[in-house]
């Protein structure tokens, strides 16, 4: 799942983190009062000029989903501040406790994390849509709503040059067949890759990786695009959305057992927004609906590798897209 920050972090711009949790946001119903456990759907109305807040994490895809909201509820009828930012566990703290109103979250980081759902293999679906509904549900509970599903699949991969494809195989299987043998392979993973259960014991258990024992696997601090296309890594961890893949001409094994959790992502709201605004999500949909995989590495790459601002990007795909008018 989408896991880009190594540490813990919140920012926000001089002054403003104050506004996204006071008069400006939509607050937390009184002690004592139950807030509404339900997720309404509504049409596409105006907003009446509410002034609500979004986060996000901080990298490239989060800010651009981010952006593209504040601007198309922006053009209708709404003020959305838009200058939080956290990892994970704190930005969906921040939200449920009023400092923000929604943010965009992936399926994989909600179902698996310790900080969220905490499940484990077997207790989630391996698609898509199951993965949605799963969350959906479990979080409505916690009066949490997750609205406008994408269409794209962010979790996590293992990455190799394309041209190797015929030493290494195509499949996370073949490729652990031939580390079995050729113990002097590079392999580069972040250190909570060595831990988790759809880490390297999930690679060990379900598609016969050597273990660590018997195995040297490299640690480094972030993804292994470029420490693959620098010789310094034979394979390594990536995120399957990121440009960087493309760009270094390397490809991702094929996770033929998902042991990788299903991780798109669903603009959460708190349920006490939604119903005051129930045109959120009805106004997200139908955006959320084309951002395939292919989008997403395209603008992805505008930001990361064109060095093209978030802001700049975000404006130019709605307007191509009939989100917004210029």
């Amino acid at each position: 799942m989408k896991r880009k920050l190594l540490a813990v972090i919140a920012l926000a711009i001089p002054g403003t983190l104050a506004a996204c949790g006071g008069g400006n946001s939509v607050s937390n119903p009184p002690s004592g009062t139950a807030a509404a456990s339900t997720c309404p759907a509504g049409s596409q109305t105006s907003g009446g000029g509410a002034t609500l807040s979004i986060g996000s994490k901080s990298f490239a895809e989060e800010q651009l989903m981010a952006q593209m909201t504040a601007d198309v509820l922006g053009a209708h009828g709404f003020t959305i501040t838009n200058t939080f930012s956290a990892a994970d566990p704190a930005i969906g703290k921040a939200l449920s406790s009023g400092i923000i109103d929604m943010y965009w979250q992936y399926t994989g980081t909600e179902l698996t994390d310790p900080g969220y759902l905490n499940l484990t293999a077997g207790q989630f679906p391996t698609d898509l849509p199951g993965a949605f509904t799963k969350v959906q549900a479990l979080d409505e509970a916690k009066q949490l709503c997750w609205l406008a599903p994408t269409q794209f699949d962010d979790t996590n991969g293992i990455a190799i040059k394309s041209s190797q494809s015929s030493t290494f195989g195509t499949s996370l299987a073949a490729f652990g067949s031939y580390l079995t043998s050729h113990t002097s392979t590079k392999v580069c993973v972040l250190s909570e890759f060595l831990t988790r259960p759809d880490g390297l014991p999930g690679l060990v258990s379900t598609y016969g990786w050597p273990a660590p024992s018997s195995f040297h696997y490299t640690q480094i601090g972030t993804t292994a695009e470029k420490a693959i296309a620098s010789g310094q890594c034979d394979a390594g961890e990536v995120f399957t959305t990121d440009s960087a893949i493309q760009v270094n001409n390397e490809v991702t094994l094929t996770d033929d057992k998902n042991l990788f959790p299903p991780d798109n992502a669903g603009l959460v709201v708190r349920s006490s927004v939604l119903q005051k605004y129930p045109s959120i999500g009805a106004w997200m949909a139908p955006v959320a609906a084309k951002w395939t995989t292919p989008v997403m590495l395209s603008l992805n790459a505008m930001v990361e590798v064109q060095n093209q601002t978030v802001a700049s990007v975000a404006h130019t795909w709605l307007v191509q897209n009939g989100f917004l008018s210029s």
